[in-house]
């Protein structure tokens, strides 16, 4: 059997509609930078590498961590959020495939192609930011994300409130995109979805700001790294880990004066200095019969 090939110099691989350019930290989607995390982008090289190989977590988490001690669950949520990067479960899109107990491997033919003449731009020449792109447009949100950014730059703690499905994260994403230019120490995003033990959510946050913590008391070392920054942090999906969320907003708020915060979640945190968003339906028309095209376009739902 030949040499599998590797990654060298400019070298790039692509599956399905992306293109991985490891040398530039680079995952584009047709021409469009996918937003990915550093360590996110690692695991998606060492997958791809071995395409169609089981890669354990241990390999995985000694290639990713060297030198550190995290816990499973840190792998999981970094594979959570690279998943939901690719579109992974999306019909035609499978790229990942779990095995129990055992690890990950990469599933999707692949393609190594050769060096990109000129050079895309690198990732560290955008934004500093961890955003995953949003699979939904916005619609119908304008002057809720307006309100959103106004609050946001005023209170240190918003959380957007609303029941499932009806675009928190959406939202959430577009106010923290709207204001990068506000935080220069960059905004990061946690979906904190994937995270069973409340008690990881710190380590999760640690591992976002590409900041090494102790999993036994992870507090203090992410106040000493946020001290002096001016930062907005994303916690999604607050719901299943509400208290847990709630004492790590107000102890990151006591503790530092530049961190903003900006939560979803189905109920309020009820954190102290907490502002709640309660996110509305779209307007539909009460009776859409009478009305003509662009009336009814005037409603957001429509």
């Amino acid at each position: 059997m030949p040499d599998r090939p590797t990654f060298q110099g400019e070298h790039a691989v692509s599956f399905g509609p992306f293109r991985l350019i490891p040398a530039q930290q680079l995952l584009l989607e047709g021409e469009t930078p996918v937003r990915l995390g550093s360590r996110a982008l690692e695991i998606l090289t060492a997958l791809v590498e071995r395409a169609g190989e089981l890669v354990s977590k241990t390999e995985l988490t000694a290639r990713i961590w060297p030198d550190t001690f995290v816990d499973e669950n840190t792998l999981r949520v970094h594979v959570a959020g690279l998943r939901k990067a690719l579109g992974d479960g999306q019909p035609g899109r499978r790229y990942l495939a779990n095995v129990p107990g055992r690890g990950y491997r990469f599933v999707a033919p692949v393609e190594f192609l050769e060096p990109e003449r000129p050079p895309i731009r690198r990732a560290e020449a955008l934004p500093t930011h961890n955003l995953p792109i949003s699979k939904s447009r916005v619609v119908g949100r304008d002057l809720a994300i307006a309100v959103l950014r106004d609050q946001l730059l005023q209170q240190r703690l918003v959380t957007i409130v609303g029941f499932g499905g009806i675009g928190k994260t959406t939202v959430a994403l577009a106010v923290a995109e709207a204001l990068l230019p506000a935080f220069p120490d960059g905004v990061r995003f946690i979906d904190l979805a994937p995270i069973e033990d409340p008690q990881f959510i710190a380590s999760a946050l640690g591992t976002a700001l590409g900041h090494a913590v102790d999993p036994e008391d992870p507090i203090p070392r992410l106040v000493e790294f946020l001290a002096d920054k001016r930062m907005l942090i994303v916690l999604d999906s607050c719901e299943r880990t509400i208290v847990a969320a709630a004492s790590l907003a107000e102890q990151l708020l006591a503790r530092t004066s530049g961190v903003h915060i900006l939560a979803t979640s189905r109920e309020p945190l009820r954190a102290e200095g907490e502002r709640t968003h309660r996110l509305l339906p779209l307007d539909f028309p009460s009776d859409p019969i009478e009305l003509t095209a662009a009336e009814a376009l005037a409603y957001s739902g429509v």
